[in-house]
């Protein structure tokens, strides 16, 4: 029984500090997030309610489900939008870029496909999988033009 108790405590423990290792200390609470940012973000996202946390620069990153997508989008600490990532399915992309996927890359799959926004731009950001290859980033505009090989 002493065995047990020892054994059933060691791995408390370590369960404890796993917790502790891999803890994302960037995330913040609402309340915490700045009144400027908040008036932006429900501005352009009504209803919508976020995780929050701080990404490099400072930036705020609030994580959330808006119509039906999965969405990250970028403030800067006065509220000013930055940019805003929406995961989409492979169907939403134009079909140009489908096209040009299934014929440049015949064997490949598109792994992952999202839609950001910018200021300046829109793109679709497509992860292509190729079979014992490594695996694709593109970028296409709008358009459905290749950017970025």
């Amino acid at each position: 029984m002493k065995k047990k108790n020892i054994f059933l405590c060691a791995l408390l423990g370590v369960v404890a500090m796993f917790n502790v290792a891999c803890g994302d200390d960037d995330d913040i609470k609402p309340t915490d997030v700045p009144e400027a940012v908040m008036t932006a973000f429900q501005d352009m996202y009504p209803g919508a309610v976020a995780e929050w946390e701080k990404v490099a620069g400072g930036l705020l990153k609030a994580e959330f489900l808006y119509d039906a997508h999965e969405k990250d989008a970028w403030f800067e600490q006065n509220g000013t939008w930055v940019k805003t990532i929406t995961e989409i399915a492979t169907s939403e992309l134009p079909q140009a870029i489908r096209d040009y996927i299934s014929t440049t890359y015949p064997t490949g799959q598109i792994e992952d496909s999202d839609f950001v926004e910018t200021l300046t731009e829109n793109t679709y950001v497509v992860e292509v999988d190729r079979e014992n290859e490594s695996d694709l980033y593109l970028n296409f505009t709008e358009s459905g033009e290749l950017v970025t090989p």
